[in-house]
């Protein structure tokens, strides 16, 4: 009897022994396991790109040293007073298959991580620094951002006043008051998100801009130019209003309508009353001057009917001309109402 409870002792030492093996080898693999999943320098940097592909941001900027404090953004090269204005889910792209490429350690124990990813369908890709702050339980190492995982868009409104992204019109005056309030041009600095380039526009009645893309690295500054062009809408108001007012200067009953492009000199004398009308209106043609819309040379013709007596015989004759000329505008600009505003400059 007692040699069997021997055995039974030994074969349930040998088990619980092995027991006690697999125990350890599967709280070692899960620890490894979460030291890369949370605990790694790829791991913490993936976890903040899964924040921003879930449209988290609160969560992202949350993470150690993502916060864009004026410390961090002025050692990182960027502007301290940059607008958050962007910082939000609502105008981010679709990103998706975010995956981690490489991860490169330095001396000092710092690592440079770069992440890969699609937004809205497009290649996109980033590299963040990253250094170990400490450690949990002295076993799972904690990290933090080594510089700002944030970059800057410096955006150019070009011949308007705002822009869009996603369903939201932003202006540059908000962001950077200090800016003239006849500017023909505004700009502004951003932060944004890596890994989520911005489609930028312009929309409105009279001026749209083709789509173009803000994006910036961490740590960098990209410079995009929203350059909003005349819509066909803003040509024919244009046109209709110098339509009238030369219709307006052919009601004048005199040779030189005060204040017109175009008039006549008769060395006879005149019977009556010239009468003017138009017979080709100038064609708009619209332009980016320095400080507003203009137009080039436009030219236009009228037509003069106008009784006149010889002064060397003393008949008279009925004279009817075609008479070209030549005008431009100025100076075009939308008022804040809406309404247009223009300059004629009469060609010398």
């Amino acid at each position: 009897m007692a040699v069997g409870d021997a055995r039974a002792r030994r074969r349930a030492v040998l088990l619980w022994s092995g027991v006690g093996v697999l125990l350890l080898a599967a709280f070692a693999a899960g620890l490894g396991a979460v030291q890369r999943a949370y605990y790694s320098p790829s791991g913490f940097v993936e976890a903040f790109a899964h924040s921003i592909a879930s449209r988290d941001v609160s969560a992202a900027l949350a993470m150690p040293g993502a916060a864009p404090t004026a410390a961090s953004l002025r050692e990182a090269g960027l502007p301290p007073g940059a607008s958050r204005e962007l910082l939000r889910s609502d105008v981010l792209p679709a990103i998706r298959d975010v995956s981690v490429v490489s991860d490169t350690s330095s001396a000092d124990g710092a690592h440079a991580v770069t992440v890969e990813a699609r937004a809205d369908g497009r290649p996109v890709t980033a590299t963040f620094r990253v250094r170990p702050t400490g450690a949990v339980l002295g076993l799972l190492p904690t990290w933090s951002f080594a510089s700002t995982p944030l970059g800057a868009a410096r955006i150019t409104v070009a011949h308007a006043s705002s822009f869009t992204v996603g369903r939201h019109s932003v202006s540059p005056r908000a962001a950077s008051p200090d800016q003239p309030a006849g500017a023909f041009s505004v700009s502004a600095d951003y932060l944004v998100l890596p890994l989520a380039p911005l489609e930028l526009g312009h929309d409105s009645r009279y001026l749209h801009a083709a789509p173009v893309t803000a994006a910036a690295a961490p740590g960098t500054i990209d410079e995009t130019t929203v350059d909003a062009q005349p819509t066909p809408a803003f040509t024919t108001a244009v046109q209709r209003q110098v339509n009238a007012f030369l219709d307006d200067c052919a009601k004048q009953r005199v040779l030189q309508p005060a204040g017109c492009p175009f008039g006549a000199e008769i060395d006879d004398r005149v019977e009556g009353e010239p009468v003017w009308s138009m017979e080709t209106y100038p064609k708009v043609r619209l332009v980016p001057g320095d400080t507003s819309w203009t137009t080039d040379r436009m030219v236009g013709v009228a037509h003069l009917d106008v009784t006149v007596q010889s002064l060397f015989d003393g008949t008279i004759s009925h004279r009817s001309d075609a008479v070209p000329f030549s005008m431009s505008l100025s100076s075009v600009t939308i008022r804040s109402d809406g309404s247009l505003a223009i300059v004629v400059a009469q060609d010398p």
